[in-house]
């Protein structure tokens, strides 16, 4: 014995470092997910040698795990799997089956719990990571099952565990097909998936790109077209016009370019000489001539420089508070055009990037960040929540997927999982444009197409066992019917049985020799058989009757006050084993005499059989009993029932019969009503029904004293 377990501890050991080694380069899947191999060799060893050598393996193949992941929850899922499927191994179920049940009763829950309390990971990445899980976990079993399988006789391990119990044809045909279609229906649908998803990632990236080109082509024309109009514009001032009229000039100027929140000219000195609009200028201070901007870096670069420039984003102060981009160039008198005699500036609306925001979009979810050469925010699409003027701050995620995008994090900096998928465009004054798209739809479309894999397992499942069903029927049933019609000598019929079209040819002939060698010996059994078989059913007919005769009430079909007592002390005991609640009820017509001398006896019968009928249509249980006590009297017993629901559920049964018009003759309908006294106890000692009827006829008489209609239950200890 110390032998065997020595072997099996090697065995285990062995498997559990090539599992080792296979997990330390799992597979890699979308994204960050990664599909294990190596842990077939714990399930090898559950099947061959049980749970605790399993769980030996599953801990070295885990720890290959660790060292890909370091994520420390391989150690309670996997192992616990281990176990799992060792057991079931010993309890003869199939590893395939067991593990379908693991993953669905114990895994997956304990895998949501683990990333809800301790993971750092986004919600909307839970659903797809477990339904990869619970398939990376079926995919090595049942190529575990089908290793084993395959697997010859003689080269299994020795004192492996065996079944006690022969599993059936049909139940083996089952479970290979099963193991054949779902390896087929997971390899099929990981390659399908993964090509879908690479051609989705190259849609999006190219999406992405055009989109940025686009884009940013657009912005740049932007950008030029007003850096034209504020040059030409500087040109046209300093050459033709008069300096006293560059104030309208300027307004109308304004009016032409309206995507300016404000446009300004200054003097030498940085003094603001002329404004548009001009009620901003007179808003921000009743002397202009005290309002410089000389500090400002686009009046040093224009006016120092000579050039015209465009500035990064800031925020204006003095004439108007917005966050605007500077473009200004300098002014010059029409007689000399050498030394600069002050500056035009126009402010940029940033607001006004939005027209462009608007433009191509692919994806309803696509935005866009535009920022400066400094980093900072000139424009962001209103679903990003950025504010102009901040820094754009964002880290690079998603450096460990197998993705064919660019991925980019603006609110959880730290995380590894990407937010956006995004591509970049530079223009030409040194800013950044920025389209991105969620990550999060991309990987909703992957739960979708792994949804659509568990449901196309399932279905094929059922359709695998239906189908099987009938092919091993066919081979099976016939075999099982003629050996239990040769063992018990009946063959008469089993012809026409066995012999149809989907029967296979040696079971036809098999079942006509048969029927040919024993003819004779089973025609005379057969039809001797027949004569008692009938004589038996004709007795039992006869029998029944009379027990119906003598237990049943003639009038209302419902048992009588024979049939009670008799089987009550059997109802009784059964409610006493299982240390379950009887309620005893008596139900009384209330003037029902009034009934018979108003309407006629006819009446009263029908009156009495109307509420045999609501009762046994309301008490439809198979034990409870339902009889004719003796005249208006009936009892209801009702053995292991809810203490609590008992007088509620007579109540109801009350209600019915007063809202329940009875036809008494051909042209007059009344209603009755009803009083019940009951008791209810857990069943004890005195299994006499006389007791109960006692205490049950004392809750009647107070029922009918207190004005009839009612139910009055009490609690009976015994």
């Amino acid at each position: 014995m110390q032998l065997i377990n020595i072997r099996h501890l090697a065995f285990a050991f062995a498997l559990g470092i090539l599992g080792l080694l296979v997990n330390l380069v799992p597979i890699q899947l979308f994204g960050n997910q990664q599909l294990v191999i190596g842990n077939m060799f714990f399930v090898i060893v559950a099947i061959f040698i049980g749970p605790w050598y399993a769980l030996l393996t599953a801990l070295l193949c885990t720890t290959g795990l660790y060292i890909a992941w370091d994520s420390w929850h391989t150690f309670l899922l996997f192992p616990l799997e281990a176990l799992w499927l060792g057991y079931a191994r010993r309890k003869e179920f199939y590893s395939l089956y067991a593990d379908i049940v693991y993953w669905s009763v114990v895994g997956i829950p304990l895998f949501y719990i683990y990333l809800n309390l301790l993971s750092e990971l986004p919600d909307h990445y839970f659903t797809f990571i477990i339904l990869k899980q619970g398939i990376n976990g079926l995919f090595y079993t049942v190529l575990a099952s089908i290793l084993v399988t395959l697997l010859p006789v003689q080269f299994h391990i020795k004192d492996k565990i065996t079944n006690q119990k022969r599993k059936s044809f049909n139940q083996q045909l089952t479970y290979t097909f099963i193991q054949i279609l779902t390896l087929v229906l997971l390899v099929s649908a990981l390659i399908f998936n993964n090509h879908s998803l690479d051609q989705q990632q190259l849609a999006v990236k190219h999406s992405l790109e055009d989109s940025a080109n686009h884009l940013g082509k657009a912005t740049q024309a932007f950008i030029d077209d007003h850096y034209r109009t504020i040059d030409n514009a500087a040109r046209w001032l300093s050459f033709g016009s008069d300096q006293s009229q560059w104030q309208g000039l300027l307004s109308k100027l304004h009016q032409s370019y309206p995507n300016f929140i404000s446009m300004l000219i200054t003097d030498d000195q940085g003094l603001i000489t002329a404004a548009s609009p001009i009620d901003r200028l007179n808003r921000s201070d009743g002397n202009n001539k005290t309002l410089s901007v000389m500090n400002r870096h686009y009046f040093q670069e224009a006016f120092f420089n000579q050039l015209t420039f465009i500035s990064p984003a800031f925020l204006g102060r003095g004439f108007g508070n917005d966050p605007i981009v500077a473009i200004s160039a300098p002014l010059y008198q029409a007689t000399n055009q050498i030394k600069p005699v002050g500056i035009l500036e126009g402010s940029l609306n940033l607001t006004k990037f939005a027209q462009i925001d608007h433009r191509d979009r692919g994806y309803e979810t696509r935005s866009i960040i535009l920022v400066d050469e400094n980093n900072l925010i000139i424009y962001a699409s209103e679903s990003l929540k950025m504010q102009p003027l901040k820094p754009l701050q964002f880290s690079m995620s998603g450096l460990n997927y197998k993705t064919k995008l660019k991925m980019i994090n603006f609110n959880h900096l730290d995380s590894e999982s990407p937010e956006y998928a995004y591509s970049k465009y530079i223009l030409n004054n040194g800013w950044s444009l920025y389209v991105v798209v969620p990550f999060s739809p991309l990987l909703a479309q992957v739960e979708q197409q792994y949804l659509m894999t568990f449901t196309v397992l399932l279905f094929s499942f059922i359709t695998t066992i239906l189908l099987i069903q009938v092919i091993s029927g066919r081979l099976t049933t016939p075999l099982e019917v003629i050996a239990t019609k040769f063992s018990s000598g009946d063959m008469n019929g089993s012809e026409k049985l066995l012999l149809n079209d989907t029967t296979p040819k040696e079971i036809c002939t098999l079942s006509r020799s048969i029927q040919k060698s024993k003819l004779e010996l089973l025609s005379y059994q057969l039809e001797l058989e027949e004569k008692v078989a009938l004589r038996t059913v004709e007795l039992e007919k006869a029998n029944i009757q009379l027990q119906a005769l003598s237990e049943m009430d003639e009038l209302t079909g419902l048992y009588n006050r024979r049939y009670t007592e008799t089987h009550f002390p059997t109802l009784h005991d059964m409610c006493k084993r299982n240390c379950s609640a009887l309620a005893f009820c008596i139900v009384d017509i209330d003037h029902f005499k009034r009934i018979n001398d108003t309407y006629g006896h006819q009446a009263g019968d029908k009156a009495l059989i109307t509420l045999a009928k609501l009762m046994k249509q309301f008490f439809k249980r198979d034990t409870d009993i339902i009889s004719r006590y003796g005249g208006e009297e009936f009892l209801i017993i009702l053995p292991q029932c809810n203490v609590l629901q008992v007088e509620i559920h007579l109540n109801q049964f009350r209600q019915l019969i007063a809202d329940t018009e009875i036809e008494m003759n051909s042209t007059e309908r009344a209603t009755l009503t009803v009083s019940i006294g009951a008791v209810i106890s857990n069943a004890g000692e005195f299994n006499n029904i006389d007791h109960w009827f006692k205490m049950a006829d004392l809750n009647l008489y107070e029922a009918k004293e207190s004005g009839r209609n009612k139910v009055i239950s009490s609690l009976l200890a015994e």
